[in-house]
């Protein structure tokens, strides 16, 4: 009888069928499948992954699957990393593999199996197909014979290299290592890539730094206006970002003079601060020379409206009035100043005569209107 050994199952647990048919093989092959009842401890997969029994009598075929890689781009805070599945090929030379055991007296049926297993491979070795494992799982520990992943600088059963967060299967997927054990790209990024600043998702291409915080590049934006920073880069109020316009607008001085926002250099004057263009006089527009103004209800004057207002201009030169005075007809003069409208000579208060609005001495009154 030629036996044709095969394991079935998944998560581990593979199931061992046995297929019989005519054909060469040594003897005593009927009574394996009763050791192999009774010695359970020897674990299938230790014997062989993969095979499918074809027409053939006495012939036992191994079928195999072509080499797949995974490609992955870089990112810029980790880089994907490839698993290499690889599957025997008919050419592959397999054979039992070693097992750690406890150290123990066998027992006289596994001296009867390992002697069976003994006759199993030199009956498949002269039917032309050799076995060998492929090292041992890195999850499990036990040895890996059929499909294998390479990946880490280690060897794992495909059903065991898995997400270190979430257990799912990688495959070839993309994975990320992270203090030697594997990620799938969701749990990598949400667990060790930068968080934006603004939507809290994690960063997982370019990425801007700005205010000892990291941001994806289409949410830095002005907090008030939401535009996208140009050349002229951002201004910082509270911690957050805002445009050149926007800032200044909202938390830069005003003006006194033209109650717009002062971006540049200024002047601090009257309690409060001004463009250089802004600070002059509010009633002839003019700039004060020297530095020096007039203060009249908080604005800034030069000298001669200042006194305008406050209705010290000599009524008859139209300059200021800065010492003594004569207040007449409602108005104030130079003592100087206050003459006769016809005779030009000096007036005292109290001893002229008004026509007109003008004044006049009592000579030139008489003779005018007497």
């Amino acid at each position: 009888m030629t036996c044709l050994l095969s394991f079935l199952g998944v998560a581990g647990k593979p199931e061992i069928v046995w297929f019989f048919g005519r054909g060469r093989g040594g003897g005593g092959l009927e009574r394996l499948d009763d050791l192999l009842q009774d010695a359970g401890a020897l674990s299938p997969q230790s014997l062989l992954s993969h095979a499918s029994r074809q027409n053939l009598p006495g012939m036992l075929r191994i079928t195999a699957s072509s080499h797949q890689h995974q490609t992955v781009t870089d990112s810029p805070y980790a880089k994907p990393n490839k698993a290499t599945k690889s599957s025997p090929s008919p050419q592959s030379t397999l054979r039992q593999p070693q097992h750690h055991q406890p150290t123990q007296a066998p027992s006289g049926k596994q001296n009867q199996l390992d002697s069976m297993l003994g006759n199993l491979q030199a009956d498949m070795s002269r039917q032309g197909v050799n076995t060998t494992q492929k090292g041992c799982c890195n999850a499990c520990d036990k040895p890996i014979v059929g499909q294998v992943i390479t990946a880490l600088g280690k060897t794992w059963h495909p059903e065991h290299f898995t997400c270190n967060h979430c257990n799912q299967e990688l495959g070839t997927r993309n994975f990320f290592e992270r203090d030697g054990h594997p990620y799938c790209e969701p749990d990598y990024h949400n667990l060790f890539s930068p968080r934006c600043a603004y939507c809290n998702g994690p960063i997982l291409d370019k990425c801007v730094t700005a205010l000892e915080k990291t941001w994806h590049t289409e949410h830095f934006f002005c907090a008030q206006c939401g535009k996208q920073f140009g050349e002229d880069g951002f201004h910082e109020r509270d911690g957050k970002p805002y445009c050149r316009d926007d800032y200044f607008d909202m938390f830069a001085p005003k003006c006194g003079g033209c109650n717009r926002p002062i971006m540049e250099n200024y002047i601090s004057a009257l309690n409060s601060q001004w463009h250089a263009d802004c600070f002059v006089c509010r009633d002839c527009r003019q700039p004060f020379h020297g530095g020096s103004f007039f203060d009249h209800e908080g604005l800034p004057y030069c000298e001669t409206h200042y006194h305008a207002k406050r209705g010290s201009l000599c009524a008859g030169c139209h300059k200021p009035i800065t010492g003594r005075c004569i207040t007449a007809m409602f108005r104030k003069f130079h003592p100087e100043h206050f003459v006769c409208a016809f005779c030009l000579k000096q007036l005292n208060k109290g001893t002229f005569k008004e026509q007109n609005d003008k004044p006049y001495c009592h000579a030139c009154f008489d003779k005018l209107f007497g």
